[in-house]
């Protein structure tokens, strides 16, 4: 697949996240309490969240049928908490994968902090990334190697803006950083906790806002300093992560290795924040 296909699929598939962008938004206000369900240690589930995906889907479909999909509800509802079934996406050389809302919590509660996330990976590494956030009217657009776009408040693509190479700060005390914490409780959920009040003895000021791909995106256009998260699910990174590695920030594992779908952690931020960062979160 050539640069050019990338760029004309960037397109398409931001038209689909715009689109169910807008579905979230009109069922935001009539969400009832029977639509909403609870997903056993991974948070809960609208009726909004399944009718975005299936959209989604379906409109993929449309544009390039041949490319399997990774969805977070039909994952979850054909393997139910099972994550060892990743291995039967790892294979593959083309794959979609999507959140249809990265941050149900907010959603359901009112708030605008939520998004659509649509990524096409090619052997674990996401090479094309669309991040939409309806209610705050700001998308992020990115294809690999050939930078990172945000628009706001439009759905013109002729009027996206490039995400320049933002400056990092050099002290980690004037750092305004965001992360989130693993469902799970127990021994990893009581380490993250203590790397939180660790990191928060450092720097100015730290944010859990309950969207990790927004957190990411927000990273890459200068918002946030650094983000760090572990016990992320593919659809929750896999956009916002090659948005964040095409603005100029550096994606990781908390040890450094390159970043695939399929990592158990995620730390990124822009040289030099991203090695003092690392620091912490390894100590």
């Amino acid at each position: 697949m050539t640069y050019k296909d990338l760029e004309i699929l960037s397109e398409k598939v931001f038209k689909i996240a715009y689109k169910a962008g807008k579905v979230l938004v009109q069922r935001q206000s009539n969400l009832k309490k029977t639509d909403i369900s609870s997903k056993k240690s991974q948070g809960i589930v609208s009726k909004a969240d399944i009718e975005s995906e299936t959209f989604i889907i379906k409109e993929l479909i449309k544009i390039a049928p041949n490319i399997p999909v990774l969805a977070e509800e039909s994952y979850f509802s054909e393997f139910s908490e099972d994550k060892k079934s990743y291995d039967l996406f790892k294979d593959n050389e083309y794959m979609w994968v999507i959140d249809p809302l990265d941050g149900t919590n907010n959603y359901v509660h009112g708030l605008e902090y939520f998004a659509v996330c649509i990524s096409l990976v090619k052997r674990g590494i996401p090479i094309l990334g669309v991040v939409h956030a309806p209610k705050k009217k700001e998308s992020f657009i990115a294809v690999k190697n050939r930078g990172a776009y945000q628009l706001t408040n439009t759905s013109n693509l002729e009027k996206k803006i490039k995400i320049s190479r933002i400056r990092a700060k050099k002290d980690l005390s004037e750092c305004f950083l965001a992360t989130g914490f693993a469902t799970e409780k127990g021994i990893v959920f009581d380490n993250e906790f203590k790397t939180f009040k660790d990191m928060m003895s450092h720097c100015r000021a730290i944010r859990r806002m309950g969207s990790a791909a927004l957190d990411l995106c927000y990273t890459a256009s200068g918002i946030y300093d650094g983000f760090w998260e572990r016990g992320l699910a593919p659809w929750d990174l896999a956009a916002a992560a090659v948005i964040c590695s095409e603005s100029g920030v550096v994606v990781t594992e908390y040890e450094g290795k390159e970043l695939d779908i399929f990592s158990p952690t995620i730390l990124a931020a822009r040289k030099p924040v991203y090695q003092l960062l690392q620091k912490v979160v390894l100590e």
